[in-house]
């Protein structure tokens, strides 16, 4: 049996040969329209790895095997590293476990072929023990890196791209810090704010502003929170002034402590054993010396300022999960919340906040039920004023001239973006003419103006894509004014429509395999799920058809009195603490 593996970046090439191949696997993920004509083209079968993911399930088996590594590399301060650096793990023991699944289907004595050479590649040869093939040719791999490069610096804006050069350059902050001027203390008490993104700082300051009597401190620790207007009660300052000089004998200690631990995990776990012989486990080090770096950094922040509370709008990121492990072991309340409608890493990580806000009924639900959050953890409470500007006042549908779709980042969730639009542009662009509309895309912010127009034109004429409205930053009144109706895969945008009474197109195909958020939906009434790319063309049906839901408001979002709030951030709240774990 021969298997040809094809990388993300790369694509069936139009002379391959009918009948060279028993199955194609592609390792990143395109529609299933794609697959289609690629079967038609190669003669065999061709899935995505990611058709063999089980929804939601998958998320409960990757918390029990980071759980094999909990209490392994402790710091002298009694941070768990495991606990934190683990999470850039998730991705490849995701992918490692359908593996497992893809290989159950192979045979031991087929023969896999890969156009260039790559760690999951290498996975699979390892679970089926079969010959292994790399096709690639002699040059092809300083061009393919070139061409990589220049791929992933090409959806990205000049702050962006300055932003991963930075990280990628100056990890622990050696120069930056140099440059970063630190604003005196003034010494009066604060609730922390940690933000690495700026839709995590917009999500934390809409709780701040609710408090105006309470000072908040906005420690950006990647850069991005300049030119927004925040509340007089909350100071924005940059993590990059606290950065000083780590403690080398200390992380001497812990990756001595990282070599005893790995080789337990390798002996636990089959899929430990497959990331080890395939380099995944080979990062650790390096995020290690990068997490110190940073602990250093949010000490000095928790030294030279009165931090009296914390509350993290993202605690999965180590930029910003320092910092809320900090606050509970300096036991200073400390809560967590998420930027967005739903978040999946609720079902792996930790919690170490005392309490996690859900912004309402449906989060709660997905918390409980989906995550296995304890209910006595969660208190339900949204920020009083939304992060997302609100209409004020309401408009007729035939006074708003937009169809908009709302992107997400595909590119970095294995998608083949060209391929994604090359689907979707027709089927849209055709839409917003039957409907008398103006086709919109409001990107998400890991994207660029400029990568997007350039897209669009591979795809369509000149003169068509300068009829599409791009747009990239925060959602504004304009937007939700002029919006008739909208579609996305599974952005939180579908709840801000649903809020605003917009009717929402769930294109569900584009979902993400594992976290089951577009299930969660459905479950709460949001949006209407559209099953393939064909169903596009059933919207103006699906709109005469649609009737008058009733008020969603009191289930998507319940506002948390302000006192409460004050209460859980002072550490005055007569709720019993929950425990750590």
């Amino acid at each position: 049996m021969k298997v040809l593996l094809l990388h993300p970046e790369d694509r069936l090439s139009r002379r391959v040969t009918p009948g060279k191949w028993d199955l194609v696997v592609d390792f990143g993920r395109a529609p299933v329209s794609i697959y289609q004509q690629w079967s038609q083209q190669s003669g065999c079968r061709v899935v995505s790895l990611y058709d063999f993911a089980v929804e939601v399930e998958d998320l409960y088996q990757t918390k029990k095997l980071l759980q094999f590594g909990m209490g392994g590399m402790v710091d002298r301060l009694g941070i768990d590293w495991w606990d934190i650096l683990s999470l850039h793990l998730v991705s490849d023991l995701q992918q490692i476990i359908l593996l497992r699944r893809l290989a159950n289907e192979l045979s031991t004595d087929c023969e896999l072929y890969c156009g260039r050479p790559f760690p999951l590649a290498t996975v699979l040869q390892k679970l089926c023990g079969g010959a292994f093939v790399n096709l690639e040719a002699g040059s092809g791999s300083a061009f393919r890196r070139l061409r990589h490069y220049s791929a992933a610096f090409s959806n990205l804006n000049t702050a962006q791209v300055i932003q991963v050069l930075q990280d990628k350059f100056d990890p622990q902050h050696a120069v930056r810090r140099r440059f970063a001027p630190r604003e005196r203390s003034l010494g009066e008490p604060v609730v922390l704010l940690p933000s690495a993104y700026i839709s995590v700082s917009r999500m934390a300051v809409a709780y701040a502003a609710s408090l105006p009597d309470i000072d908040f401190l906005l420690v950006s620790a990647r850069g991005g929170d300049n030119g927004e207007s925040w509340p007089e009660n909350v100071r924005v300052v940059s993590l990059d002034s606290y950065f000083t000089a780590t403690d080398e004998s200390e992380t001497a200690e812990l990756l001595d402590a990282w070599r005893g631990l790995r080789s337990r995990i390798v002996s636990a776990a089959s899929e430990f054993s497959a990331a080890d012989t395939a380099g995944l486990l080979d990062r650790i080090p390096g995020l290690l010396r990068w997490g110190m770096a940073l602990r250093t950094a949010w000490c000095q922040v928790f030294e030279v300022e009165n931090i009296v509370g914390c509350l993290c709008a993202d605690d999965s990121n180590p930029n910003t999960r320092i910092a809320m492990i900090l606050a509970k072991m300096s036991h200073v309340p400390a809560l967590a919340c998420h930027h967005g409608a739903l978040d999946m890493w609720m079902a792996i990580k930790t919690l170490h906040a005392d309490f996690y806000l859900a912004k309402g009924e449906m989060e709660k639900d997905y918390l409980v039920r989906a995550c296995q959050v304890p209910a006595r953890q969660i208190i339900t409470g949204a920020p009083p004023a939304s992060p997302v500007p609100s209409i004020e006042a309401p408009y007729a549908a035939s006074d708003r001239p937009w169809l908009v779709f709302f992107t997400e980042a595909y590119h970095s969730a294995a998608w083949r973006s060209d391929e994604v639009y090359g689907e979707l542009l027709p089927r849209l662009s055709s839409l917003a003419r039957v409907c008398g509309l103006q086709l919109v895309f409001k990107l998400h912010p890991f994207e660029s103006v400029e990568a997007h127009r350039r897209m669009l034109r591979r795809h369509m004429s000149k003169s068509e894509a300068g009829q599409i409205r791009v747009i990239a930053s925060a959602p504004s009144p304009e937007l939700w004014r002029n919006t008739r109706f909208a579609l996305t895969g599974q952005s939180t945008v579908a709840i801000d429509c649903t809020l605003r009474s917009i009717p929402v197109f769930l294109c569900a195909w584009l979902r993400d395999p594992f976290t089951g958020y577009v299930r969660q939906y459905t479950r709460f009434g949001i949006g209407q799920i559209l099953d393939s790319a064909e169903q596009i063309t059933d919207i103006p049906r699906l709109l005469e058809a649609r009737s008058a839901a009733p008020p969603m408001n009191n289930r998507l979002r319940q506002t948390i009195n302000p006192e409460m709030l004050r209460e859980l951030l002072c550490g005055t709240s007569t709720r019993p603490v929950a425990a750590q774990g």
